[in-house]
This record gives C-alpha cells, structure tokens and sequence, in this order.
C-alpha cells in the first residue's frame, strides 16, 4: 500500500486540513449557547457563577477549535486588578477567559460587530473610543467598579493587534485605573506556537486586511495550535504614574516575550 505525502508548508506558514461540517456546527451551536447563557442565565447568576460559565464555555470553543492552552505561571488567587496583554487575535479573549475571566475592555467598534458584540455587551465588556479623553475617563471608573466588585479587568494596552513578534508601544489611559483602584498590575504574555515544532505560527494572528471570517476558518483548518501564556510578576500601582506603570509593565512583557522567542 503506498501513501502520498502532503507538501510540506513554507517556513512560517500554518499547514491546512479539512474542515469538517460536524466542527462547523459544533462552533455554531456554542455560539447560540453562549446566546442563551448572556441573555437568560446570567441575569441569575452571581458573579462566581457567571465567571465560571464563562471558563467552561470559552474551554469548550477552544475544544472545538482544537487550541491547547498552556500556561507558564499564574495570576494570584481570586485576583481583582488589572491584567494586560499583548495582542494578536481574537483568539486571545477565549484564551484568557479559559483560565482566568474576567472583564475585558475593548474599543467601541467591537460594540457593532454581528454577534460577538452583543455578547460582549452581555458580558459587562467595558467599550472605550481611544479618540476621546471623556470616554477614556468613562472606562477608568467603570474598571475601578468591576475591581470594587471583585472582578479582574482584561486589557490590551497596545490598543490594536500585532503578529506576536514583539511588544507594540503601550497606551497608558488604562493603567489610571489600578493606580486609582490601589490595586496590582498583572502583566500577561500570549504566544502562538506550533505544538509538534514549537516555532511561532501566523495562524491566528488578526492584522491588516484580514477579516474575521478568514482567521477563523485559518485556525479551524491548522492542525495543533497552542497557546502559551507567560504571568509576569504583579506590579503594585503605588508610587507609580500611568506612564511609568504602563512602562514598567511593557518592560516587562517584552523582556518575557523576546526571551521566549529566543529559548525556541
């Protein structure tokens, strides 16, 4: 019996399979799930019960998606400052939220995405217009409440997406909110690797051109993606002002990142 073998794909490149029709319906049925959950059962739920759907059901997707998440160190226990990460996909929310959920900023054009941005309205996503310092204000005191209510804040201070290479230059409105809060910074760093090479694949990366749609059928149809998240050490927001705490923080993460690249 003889078995032809599949080219291999350019250095860099994802390989692709098949995508088939049972996993597209799965991803579907979750997303009316998650429908069901935001708009039915959350209004019932305290907020540990809340945070724990969201973890089962961003795990499930993963499943689906066939993402494996891998994590080098952790966020202190019952955590309720402000974790920051670097920003490559959509794929980082589920990622996230798969291991420690919480309440994510996002800019105000997610609010007009179809689906996605109901239910990230349904999940007490906090929108901010980068352009407007009275909408920066606006998020500042809604972060300082979610903390107040026990929840971690999720942002990427980055404020777009990048290809994973390196650490984008920060924005600093959103580090106000710990410094006002008098809580701890958690840095967080994302990288997406191929599991059988461990070399960084472009696979889920959003940027440019790209649609959602497109990065969505991409990661469907690459085998064996895995997402590592490296916790940094938390930084107290004592002493510091937005700048120096968003500084010490891209310090940090960017060290973290390049010398992950760099250990391959």
């Amino acid at each position: 019996m003889s078995f032809s073998a599949t080219p291999a794909a350019p250095h860099g490149a994802p390989s692709r399979r098949a995508v088939s029709g049972a996993r597209w319906l799965r991803l579907a049925a979750e997303f009316a799930r998650a429908a069901w959950l935001m708009l039915w059962l959350f209004p019932r739920l305290h907020r540990d019960a809340r945070l724990n759907e969201i973890r089962r059901w961003a795990q499930r997707v993963l499943l689906i998606l066939e993402v494996e998440v891998q994590c080098d160190g952790c966020a202190p226990p019952q955590f309720c400052g402000l974790l920051v990460a670097n920003h490559v996909s959509w794929l980082d929310i589920l990622v996230i939220q798969s291991v420690l959920p919480g309440v994510f900023v996002a800019k105000a054009e997610v609010r007009r995405w179809p689906l996605i941005g109901a239910l990230a309205q349904a999940c007490a996503t906090i929108f901010v217009q980068r352009s407007s310092s009275r909408s920066a204000r606006a998020m500042v005191d809604a972060c300082v409440a979610a903390f107040e209510q026990g929840y971690c804040v999720v942002g990427f201070p980055e404020g777009t997406s990048g290809d994973g290479a390196d650490v984008g230059v920060f924005h600093s409105n959103i580090f106000e909110s710990a410094i006002k809060g008098k809580t701890q910074v958690q840095p967080l760093v994302l990288r997406y690797v191929d599991a059988q090479t461990g070399l960084p694949t472009q696979a889920p990366v959003f940027i440019g051109d790209t649609t959602l749609a497109s990065t969505v059928k991409r990661v469907m149809a690459t085998p064996s993606i895995q997402a590592k998240l490296h916790f940094g050490m938390c930084i107290s927001a004592h002493g510091h002002s937005r700048k120096t705490l968003a500084a010490q923080a891209h310090q940090s993460m960017r060290k973290q990142l390049l010398g992950a690249t760099v250990s391959v």
